[in-house]
């Protein structure tokens, strides 16, 4: 009797963990143990943001269907697409599903409205909000080399980053991009000793200096084992994104114009990575052949042996193009078809350095611890043989020429001195 109450007890015992574990399954979803979700990583994001993403978890083996349903505003400014409109998406749960958009410079927030449907029955509707034009958020840096911001709906403004040889991770560079010319107004950048400290980084059985890893700006490259020392390996965004359609394809320039590095590869080589970054489409401009062999390579080394001088600590650059009112402009096909790139008339180099190594930010210093100069060049053979004394001017002649205020860091009150005056032998 004993034994058939133990076995009795035993199977009660046995009945009800199975009871838990149907009851436990009962709540998640058929074939898996991961709740059903789906959700935006930002439900609200600034109106300089162009990329975000939906985050799709739950049972292994189901599929989903995402759809925006609607967004708010005059244009169509949300997509699954970086480079057309695309309102549907589909895949497997747990693939993440990537939103690109449109900055926002209107005066208003704007909605958009993405119905996420599980092909187990779950669904959900998820809301984005891009808030309205806000032309100083992610903007304002202490950087000294970066220029006041300008507010045009064609320009894309954006930083990239690296790590360099030391594992410090820093700024490379930043542009001011016009997506209607598709090249950049101005880059900027510092350059000190660490940026250039190292050309030794080991691609395949030498070593490497220059990777020519020539892309559109939201291309991973990685090395390879024999020359070109590289390959893309998929989209990879650096945000903001510039969409491809707005780039000019670098790989196949033809077009009778160099492509002009605006930031020296030369002056990028502590990693392959720091280097590789120098190739993207952004950091190009159309220039002329022999005036870009020429004197603008002789100013590019001029400038590299200065900011590698220890005493003047950080040297500051600002590397741009100016466009007349009747410039030209060149063919080129990238991946929506055949565009017109702008080619400038001019080429131009603002610098921006202290006298001594005194480790402060260029906007604690007086105007007799700091120096500017700025070189500008015809975009032409004219050009090839110029000297630099005599393409120096100061940097308020390039701000007048241009449109764009530099050094905004710099004390208000030191500010027009520094930049309105110059002397081309304290650089040699």
């Amino acid at each position: 009797m004993m034994l058939k109450i133990k076995q009795i007890g035993a199977l009660l015992v046995t009945m009800s963990a199975m009871l838990v574990l149907f009851a436990g399954c009962g709540d998640k979803e058929d074939g898996g143990d991961k709740e059903s979700l789906a959700t935006l990583v930002a439900e609200t994001v600034s109106s300089s943001t162009t990329t975000n993403r939906i985050s799709t978890q739950g049972p292994s083996g189901i599929t989903f269907e995402a759809q925006i349903v609607s967004q708010g505003g005059d244009t169509e400014w949300c997509s699954f697409d970086l480079n057309k409109q695309v309102s549907s998406v589909g895949g497997n749960v747990g693939d993440p599903v990537y939103l690109y958009l449109k900055q926002n410079s209107s005066d208003a927030d704007r909605k958009a409205t993405i119905d996420v449907t599980y092909t187990n029955g779950y669904s959900t509707s998820l809301t984005l909000t891009q808030k309205a034009a806000n032309t100083s958020f992610g903007y304002d840096r202490a950087w000294g080399e970066q220029p006041e911001y300008l507010e045009n709906e064609d320009y894309t403004y954006k930083t990239y980053y690296t790590t360099l040889v030391s594992g410090k991770y820093v700024r490379s560079y930043s542009v001011c991009y016009d997506r209607a010319k598709h090249v950049s107004h101005w880059v900027a950048y510092p350059i000190y000793r660490d940026y250039t400290s190292s050309r030794t980084y080991q691609t395949g059985p030498g070593t490497q200096g220059r990777t020519d890893a020539w892309a559109y700006d939201d291309w991973a490259t990685e090395y390879t084992s024999s020359k070109p020392y590289y390959r893309q390996t998929g989209t990879k965004i650096f945000e903001p994104a510039i969409p491809e359609r707005d780039q000019a394809n670098v790989v196949n320039y033809f077009s009778g114009y160099q492509r002009g590095h605006m930031l020296p590869s030369a002056s990028r080589y502590s990693t392959w990575e720091t280097n590789a970054q120098t190739f993207f489409a952004t950091n190009m401009m159309p220039q002329n052949g022999s005036f870009n062999s020429g004197s603008w390579a002789t100013l590019e080394g001029k400038v590299r042996s200065w900011g590698g001088l220890q005493k003047y600590d950080t040297l500051y650059v600002v590397t741009g193009t100016y466009f007349s009112n009747s410039y030209k402009t060149m063919s080129n096909t990238n991946v929506g078809g055949s565009i017109r790139v702008a080619v400038p008339d001019k080429c131009w180099k603002v610098l921006l350095r202290q006298r001594g190594n005194q480790n402060k930010s260029v906007s604690e210093l007086p105007a007799s611890e700091l120096k500017a100069i700025a070189f500008v060049f015809d975009n032409a053979s004219s050009s090839e043989n110029t000297e630099l004394k005599d393409a120096a001017c100061s940097v308020k002649e390039i701000e007048t020429l241009t449109g764009f205020t530099f050094f905004r860091n710099l004390d208000p009150a030191v500010a027009d001195e520094v930049k309105g005056n110059y002397n081309y032998s304290d650089w040699n």
